[in-house]
């Protein structure tokens, strides 16, 4: 009895050794899960909020006073919904609270990502950009959207934009087939997939990704921040 005994109490003192490592195995794994998981929430869904010095961020298609304080960048796609609807409500707004009175510059850039369609109507926009009217075409653009690569963006219809805005059609034409702006558009789009931007419309304030910024609410106030910092 006494040996049966003694070789059950080596076991018992076995037992909690193997267990304290087995419980150490798995909280390391768990911890790895955790640490993983973490880096990646926060590749996906933080953009770096260090400031692009608005200065080397090509203002070419831009409205507002050239010393304005402050310089909103718009990333968009053209084919993009939300694009729309940040282009015919809050643009309109922060165009006459802020642009009209030399506060701020608002600056357009392509991000375009949905299909062919988006990037031959952002290379038509510089082409119309060359006869001073970007902004009619941006809105006609903007304004025209039926779907994704469904067609509204051919090249066809987009001469045909160009004839309602009033163009030179033959400059704009030739432009447009010559594929002049081809690789601008596709240098913008990297430029915002750099920046980490991953949507559209992405909006910037002096350089800082403004997160919701497509709203009004949050796009005004952090002008306001950005104007009360330049005093």
């Amino acid at each position: 009895m006494s040996r049966k005994y003694l070789k059950t109490t080596n076991r018992s003192k076995k037992s909690p050794k193997r267990i304290n490592w087995w419980i150490l195995g798995v909280l390391s794994i768990i911890l790895v899960v955790v640490i993983a998981r973490i880096v990646i929430q926060q590749n996906q869904n933080n953009i770096d909020p260090v400031a692009i010095a608005p200065i080397e961020v090509s203002q070419d298609k831009s409205t507002g006073s050239a010393d304005a304080p402050v310089v909103v960048v718009e990333y968009g796609d053209y084919q993009c919904p939300a694009c729309g609807r940040f282009a015919e409500t809050v643009k309109p707004q922060i165009v006459e609270e802020f642009v009209n009175s030399g506060q701020v510059r608002f600056v357009f850039r392509s991000f375009q990502f949905i299909g062919e369609e988006s990037q031959w109507a952002a290379e038509a926009a510089e082409c119309a950009n060359e006869q001073g009217k970007f902004w009619d075409y941006y809105e006609k653009l903007y304004s025209s959207q039926v779907g994704e690569n469904a067609g509204a963006f051919n090249k066809e219809n987009l001469e045909g934009f160009a004839a309602e805005l009033g163009l030179q059609t033959e400059q704009f034409n030739q432009c447009l087939a010559s594929d002049k702006y081809t690789e601008k558009v596709k240098s913008e789009t990297l430029e915002a997939q750099n920046l980490g931007l991953r949507g559209t419309p992405a909006l910037l304030v002096n350089g800082i990704f403004v997160e919701g910024g497509s709203q009004y609410d949050i796009l005004s106030q952090s002008i306001i921040e950005a104007l009360s910092k330049s005093k």
